[in-house]
């Protein structure tokens, strides 16, 4: 047998585990499959009495946005990052 023909037989063999071995399918329903089920909350306070006020929204951001626009130019020190120049 030349190395062509070994090549083929290694791959026929291959193909023909892969066709024995195959797909697993739960042919029998051996496979637990977990059913769906409502559960509900504690009898508590906290699920039984929400409160009542409403959500407070969050403040706007303050903050010197201006601040960022006043500066002349990124690192105006002079070096890298800001830092004095040599």
């Amino acid at each position: 047998m030349n190395m062509r023909g070994k090549a083929l037989a290694a791959a026929g063999l291959a193909a023909a585990v892969a066709a024995a071995v195959g797909c697993h399918h739960d042919r029998h329903g051996i496979a637990y499959t977990p059913k769906e089920e409502m559960v509900l909350p504690a009898d508590e306070a906290r699920f039984n009495n929400p409160p009542s006020a409403p959500y407070k929204k969050r403040p706007p951001k303050g903050g010197d946005d201006k601040a960022l626009l006043s500066r002349d130019k990124i690192g105006a020190g002079g070096g890298m990052m800001g830092g004095p120049g040599f």
